[in-house]
C-alpha cells in the first residue's frame, strides 16, 4: 500500500503486511551499489589511460597521435571531477527515486536539444552517435542481465509504493550507471570520437561485474522482507519466453485520470486500458490465418526474451530518428524485420541459435504488411509517406505490448495514424509552401520516435493535432466558401445569358430587321433581360414585361404587316425602351438621344414621316453570325451565343453512358478527394477536393488544400474521366482500416490458393 507525504515515499508494506521504512533502506542499497561500482571505477580510469597512449603510438600520423596524447591528458586532469559528478549523478538519482520522480534524465536531455525555427528539435549528429553508443551498452546488459534487473524491478516497484517501474527507472539500472558516466564526459575537451573510445571501454568495464552487484542488492533486499521468495519466471505457452506479469498495484490509477474499461490481453496476460472497445473482425480473420499456417520454427528452438527484442528495436528506432534528422529514408517495411533479426543476433551472446516468439513473430509480420501498405497506398501524398513509414519501429513496440492496437479500433495510436493519414490526403508541396502542414507531421513522428512508448500519450498527440488541422481548415473553409460564391454568382449570370440568348434567338429569328433595333436587341436589352433576371429572379412579371418589348419593338420595326403602328404605340415603345436603359445604367442623354433616333426611324418604317430614305435591313442570323469589322465591338450576348455554340459541340463528345464510372461520379459527395492527372503520368497529378454541386447547372466545383478553385465539372464529364483513367477517388476511409482489410483478404485469398494446391 503506498503512504506518501508531499510525494515522497516515507514507507512501504509488503505483501505479508510487514512495515519497511524507505528511509533505511535505500542508503544501504545506494551504499551497496557505489562499492560494487568504485573498484570498476577505479579500473576504468586504469585502462583508459593505458588505452588512448596504445592508441597514440599506434597512430597513423602526428597530427592524430598529438590528438590522443591531449586527450590523455586531459582525462588525466580531470578524471577526479569526472569521478565526483559520477558520484553525484547517482546520488542524485537515488534522491529522485525517494521523491516518486523516476524520469532521471530527461530534463538534462531536454536542455541539450537544439531548436529550429518551427519549433521542432533537432539532434545533432555526434550527439546522435553518443546516444545510439549508450543505447547500445544499455540494450547489451539488460539483455545480459535480465534475470537480476527483473527481480530488481518487481523489488523497486514495491519500494516505489506500488507504482509500477520500468527496468530503466530502477536507480540502479544498467541505464543510469551509463548516463550517470556519459553525462561525466560533458567536462572533457573531446571530440566526439574519443567519447565514444570511452564509451566502449567503459562498456567492457562494467559488463563483467554488473551481475555480482545486482545478485547483491537482490538478496539485501530479499533479506528485508521485499518479495524474499521471488523467482524469475517465464511463459513457456505457445514456446514464449516472457517475465511473468507482477499483481497490479491496489490504488493504480490510469495515467490520464479516466476510468477505462480492463480487457485482459490473450497473448500477454497482461491488462490493457481501453476507453472504448471496437473490435476489428479483420484482425480476428488475420490471426485465425496466421495460427493455420505451419510453424516457421520447431517447436523447441530457444526463444529471445521479450526484453531484448524491445532493446533491439531501441537501437533501429534510434537509427530512424538520425535519418529523420539527416533528412534521410530509412529502412523499408520489408527491411526492418531483417535488420531486427540481424540485431538479436548480435545480442545473442551465448550463441544458442536463438529464434523469436511465434506470436510476437505474426505480430512484427502483420506490422510490416500494415506499413508496406501504407508506403503502397496511392491515396498518400509520396513525402507523407515516407515521414508515417518512420513509426513502424515504435508501432511495432506497442503492439508487441498490446494487441488493442489491432485489435480495437478506438486504441489511441491507431486513432493517431488514421488521422494524420486522413488529413494528408489533398496535401501537395504547392499548397503548402512554407511547410507547415509537412512540419507538423514530421514533428507528431518525431515525438513518438524520441519517447519511450509508455511515455507517450496518443490521446494529447491527437488533440494537439486535431487543433492544427482545425485551424488549417477553418482557413481554407473561408476561401472556398468565397470560391463557392463566386462560382454561384459566375452561374447565375451564365444561366441568365442562356435564357437571354434563347429568348432573343426565338424572337428576332423570323424578321428582317432594321440594324439599330438589331443592335439595340442585342445589346442594350439583352442586358437588361440579363440584369432583370439577376436582381428580379423571384419575380417572374418584370421579366415578362420586359420580354413582351421585344414583340412589342419588332411590330413597329417590321415595314411589311397589314397595318401600320401609331403615333402612340411607337412613342410608347420609345418610352419603355427609355425605362429599361436606366436599369443598365445608360445616362439619360444617352437615352433621349437613342429614343428620338429610333422613333425617327419608326416614323419612317410606318409611313408617319414624309420623310424618307434607305433603312437597312439585317436577319438576326446574319447579325449573330457575321463576323465584326475590326473597329466594332461584337455584342456580348453574340459573343456568348458563339462560344456556347462551340462549346456545345465539345459536349457532345461526352456521350452519356450510364455505367459504374457515371454512377461513381454521380454519388460523389462534398468533401470527397479526387486525384486528375495532369499528363496521363502518376506523378503529374492535382488533388482536388468536391466542394459545391451548382444548384443551376449541376456542374461540380472542385478546390484544393486551401480551398482554391482546381476545377468545375459535369457528372458525364467527370464519369468519362473515371473511364479514361485520368481521374480517380481517393478513398476516406481510415488507412488502418483499409490495410486490416486488404491484408485479411490477402492471407485468405493465399490460404485458399495452398489449400488447392
Amino acid at each position: 500500500m503506498k503512504e506518501e507525504t508531499n510525494n515522497n515515499i516515507v514507507s512501504i508494506k509488503t505483501p505479508q503486511g510487514k512495515n519497511i521504512s524507505l528511509g533505511k533502506i535505500l542508503p544501504e542499497v545506494h551504499k551497496l551499489f557505489v562499492k560494487g561500482l568504485k573498484p570498476i571505477i577505479q579500473v576504468y580510469y586504469n585502462n583508459i589511460d593505458d588505452a588512448l597512449f596504445d592508441l597514440a603510438e599506434k597512430a597513423e600520423n602526428n597530427e592524430i597521435q598529438t590528438h590522443y596524447f591531449d586527450a590523455m591528458r586531459e582525462v588525466r586532469k580531470k578524471k577526479e571531477l569526472m569521478v565526483r559528478k559520477f558520484s553525484e549523478n547517482i546520488q542524485g538519482v537515488f534522491k529522485e527515486f525517494k521523491k516518486g520522480q523516476f524520469h532521471y534524465f530527461d530534463s538534462e536531455a531536454s536542455k541539450n536539444k537544439k531548436q529550429t525555427d518551427d519549433g521542432l528539435s533537432l539532434v545533432g549528429e555526434e550527439e546522435l552517435d553518443e546516444k545510439l553508443a549508450i543505447n547500445n551498452i544499455v540494450g547489451k546488459a539488460n539483455t545480459a542481465l535480465h534475470q537480476e534487473l527483473f527481480a530488481l524491478e518487481k523489488r523497486f516497484t514495491l519500494l516505489a509504493g506500488g507504482t509500477e517501474i520500468k527496468t530503466d527507472q530502477v536507480p540502479v539500472a544498467p541505464s543510469i550507471i551509463v548516463n550517470a558516466f556519459a553525462q561525466t564526459l560533458e567536462h572533457l575537451l573531446i571530440d566526439v570520437k574519443v567519447k565514444l573510445i570511452m564509451l566502449k571501454l567503459y562498456e567492457r568495464a562494467i559488463l563483467g561485474d554488473l551481475n555480482a552487484i545486482y545478485h547483491n542488492i537482490n538478496q539485501y533486499l530479499a533479506q528485508n522482507g521485499i518479495y524474499p521468495n521471488l523467482k524469475f519466471s517465464v511463459s513457456r505457452g505457445q514456446g514464449g519466453r516472457r517475465p511473468a506479469p507482477a499483481p497490479m498495484p491496489q490504488g493504480m490509477e490510469h495515467p490520464e485520470g479516466q476510468q477505462p474499461q480492463q480487457v485482459i490481453d490473450g497473448d500477454t496476460g497482461m491488462p490493457s486500458y481501453q476507453h472504448a472497445m471496437v473490435p476489428d473482425a479483420h484482425y480476428e480473420q488475420i490471426m485465425s490465418a496466421f495460427s493455420n499456417r505451419a510453424p516457421v520454427h520447431p517447436g523447441n528452438m530457444p526463444i529471445f526474451d521479450s526484453t531484448i527484442v524491445h532493446n533491439a528495436l531501441n537501437l533501429l528506432q534510434l537509427e530512424e530518428m538520425k535519418n529523420l534528422s539527416l533528412q534521410q529514408s530509412g529502412l523499408s517495411p520489408t527491411e526492418i524485420k531483417d535488420q531486427l533479426l540481424a540485431k538479436l543476433k548480435d545480442l545473442d551472446q551465448d550463441g544458442e541459435g536463438k529464434v523469436v516468439n511465434e506470436k510476437d513473430e505474426h505480430v512484427i509480420d502483420l506490422i510490416g504488411m500494415l506499413f508496406q501498405f501504407l508506403v503502397d497506398d496511392r491515396n498518400l501524398p509520396d513525402k507523407i509517406q515516407v515521414l508515417l513509414a518512420k513509426l513502424q519501429i515504435p508501432y511495432l513496440h506497442l503492439a508487441l505490448k498490446d494487441r488493442n492496437l489491432f485489435a480495437n479500433k478506438e486504441n489511441n495510436a491507431r486513432r493517431l495514424l488514421d488521422k494524420m493519414a486522413q488529413a494528408s490526403i489533398g496535401w501537395t508541396e504547392e499548397n503548402d509552401k512554407r511547410g507547415h502542414f509537412v512540419n507538423k507531421i514530421e514533428s507528431v513522428v518525431q515525438t513518438i520516435l524520441e519517447n519511450h512508448q509508455g511515455e507517450i500519450s496518443f490521446s494529447d498527440l491527437i488533440d494537439d493535432f486535431e487543433s492544427f488541422a482545425d485551424k488549417s481548415e477553418k482557413r481554407s473553409k473561408v476561401i472556398e466558401k468565397r470560391t463557392s460564391e463566386k462560382a454561384l454568382g459566375q452561374e447565375r449570370i451564365y444561366k441568365a445569358k442562356e435564357n437571354t440568348a434563347e429568348i432573343l434567338k426565338a424572337k428576332m429569328k423570323n424578321y428582317p430587321l432594321p440594324k439599330m433595333v438589331t443592335d439595340i436587341l442585342l445589346n442594350s436589352w439583352a442586358n437588361v433581360l440579363v440584369l432583370t433576371q439577376l436582381r428580379h429572379e423571384e419575380d417572374d412579371e418584370v421579366l415578362e414585361k420586359n420580354i413582351k418589348f421585344i414583340d412589342k419593338l419588332i411590330f413597329v420595326s417590321i415595314k411589311e404587316k397589314s397595318k401600320p403602328a401609331t403615333n402612340a404605340q411607337i412613342s410608347h415603345v420609345c418610352e419603355q425602351l427609355g425605362h429599361g436603359l436606366k436599369m443598365v445604367a445608360f445616362d439619360e442623354e444617352s437615352i433621349k438621344k437613342m429614343r428620338m433616333e429610333l422613333f425617327d426611324l419608326l416614323l419612317q418604317i410606318n409611313d408617319l414621316n414624309p420623310e424618307s430614305g434607305d433603312i437597312e435591313i439585317v436577319r438576326a442570323k446574319e447579325a449573330i453570325e457575321a463576323e465584326p469589322a475590326e473597329e466594332e465591338s461584337e455584342p456580348e450576348i453574340v459573343h456568348f451565343i458563339r462560344n456556347e455554340t462551340i462549346n456545345r459541340k465539345n459536349k457532345e463528345n461526352i456521350e452519356h453512358i450510364d455505367d459504374e464510372h457515371f454512377q461513381a461520379a454521380s454519388s460523389l459527395k462534398t468533401g470527397e478527394w479526387i486525384e486528375f492527372l495532369t499528363e496521363q503520368v502518376d506523378d503529374d497529378s492535382i488533388r482536388a477536393k468536391l466542394s459545391w454541386v451548382s444548384p443551376i447547372s449541376n456542374k461540380l466545383l472542385f478546390v484544393n488544400s486551401r480551398g482554391i478553385k482546381v476545377t468545375d465539372k459535369s457528372v458525364d464529364e467527370l464519369a468519362q474521366d473515371f473511364r479514361e483513367e485520368i481521374a480517380r477517388i481517393l478513398q476516406q476511409v481510415p488507412i488502418f482500416e483499409r490495410a486490416m482489410s486488404a491484408i485479411a483478404k490477402k492471407m485468405e485469398n493465399t490460404d485458399e490458393e495452398g489449400t488447392e494446391s
